[in-house]
């Protein structure tokens, strides 16, 4: 009976998944998905201020400033000719913590001229964006992620969009990453409505979404980084796969060694399986690599150790090895981790110590998401 239940577990937990990676994502974007972003656009959300100098009071507006964003985020309201403003309008218009100002006087996408403009000029004509700023940003993040189970669908998109970073080309199963690329953004799209390019560039979004997404399954907490730029190619047309299923560890070093990734964090990198699913029609491979493919921990390493593995062909000709009882399979480069002393050496730390797996996975992941990039900042 124990046995049925944990089946039962465990193919609950697949369907989950598959419903999650299904095609297309939703119909349209933002269907069915409640309160996230509030369903709008960063348009439906921005309102007009007025304010004159004129009688002598102080603005009354704490913006926090860096000459990188786009925008000016309010940090506090403190009196003068905010509250003025404040104890008149309309309760849609009240300016608030939280909000950001798009526009001072007809002046966008430079921080430095519209605070000159906030310090010079007598009538202040500012434009914000209700709720526009990091917290909500993450808060719809983790909504979307809770409510339609993409999580792991977030993470191999940040996996594949590094790839061009990392090589400077697609490898792999390009057709297959660029499908669940698009799925991403497509899933993304009342967030990045809301707030791209405002306040982050959709290539940080891309980053952010899969970080956000790793914790709400159970992961580290990985910092991350901003300032990439979205370039005028469609990503989605350029995304590929890190590593091929079919290959082994001459072919994972060859990726990973020139761009000084060590033996360590090649492996748990690896780690990332931990979570989703091959989906046959995409790379040709079917299956889960764990059991909990919504969690995500250091199983990959335990169940890749401790189970044995059947060869045998997919429907599309292609070799995996499934484990006969549970149903999870390994591919050709999951198992080269155990044919290289080097690599078995790491899968079995990272198996045996959760906390280690952790440590070195953060690690690797942030130097992934930040191949390729210059320039970047701690804070959004």
């Amino acid at each position: 009976a124990k046995v049925a239940a944990e089946d039962s577990k465990f193919s609950a937990q697949v369907d989950d998944l598959k419903a999650a990676e299904a095609v297309p994502v939703l119909d349209s974007a933002g269907a069915g998905l409640g309160s996230v972003a509030d369903g709008k656009l960063a348009a439906d959300l921005s309102f007009k201020v007025t304010l004159s100098k004129a009688d002598g009071m102080h603005l009354g507006v704490n913006v926090e400033f860096m000459a990188q964003r786009s925008v000016l985020p309010v940090m506090s309201i403190t009196g003068g000719l905010a509250d003025q403003w404040n104890s008149t309008c309309y309760e849609e218009q009240k300016l608030m913590k939280g909000d950001s100002i798009v526009e001072i006087n007809g002046i966008r996408n430079d921080v430095v001229a519209m605070l000159e403009a906030g310090k010079n000029e007598q009538v202040l004509e500012l434009m914000l964006v209700r709720g526009l700023n990091y917290d909500n940003l993450v808060e719809d993040l983790e909504e979307i992620i809770k409510q339609t189970g993409c999580g792991a669908l977030l993470i191999r998109s940040s996996c594949h969009a590094a790839g061009v970073s990392l090589i400077g080309h697609p490898i792999g199963d390009a057709e297959h990453a660029r499908m669940r690329h698009k799925q991403a953004l497509k899933l993304l799209a009342p967030v990045s409505n809301k707030y791209c390019p405002l306040l982050v560039s959709q290539a940080d979004l891309t980053a952010l979404a899969a970080n956000v997404a790793i914790r709400v399954m159970g992961g580290p907490d990985i910092p991350t980084k901003f300032g990439r730029t979205d370039t005028k190619v469609d990503m989605a047309s350029q995304v590929g796969e890190l590593s091929e299923g079919d290959q082994g560890p001459d072919h994972i070093r060859a990726i990973f060694g020139p761009k000084g990734f060590d033996d360590w964090a090649m492996v748990a990198l690896f780690g990332v399986r931990t979570v989703g699913q091959c989906q046959l029609d995409g790379s040709g491979f079917e299956g889960t690599w764990t059991e909990q493919p919504l969690k995500f921990d250091n199983t990959y390493f335990a169940e890749l150790l401790n189970k044995s593995y059947t060869p045998e062909k997919t429907a599309q000709g292609c070799q995996q090895h499934r484990h006969v009882v549970s149903g999870t399979v390994m591919l050709n480069s999951d198992l080269a981790l155990l044919c290289d002393a080097a690599f078995r050496e790491h899968a079995e730390r990272y198996a045996s110590d959760e906390k280690a797996f952790a440590k070195d996975f953060s690690e690797a992941w942030s130097k992934l998401q930040e191949t390729g990039c210059s320039n970047l900042r701690d804070i959004i």
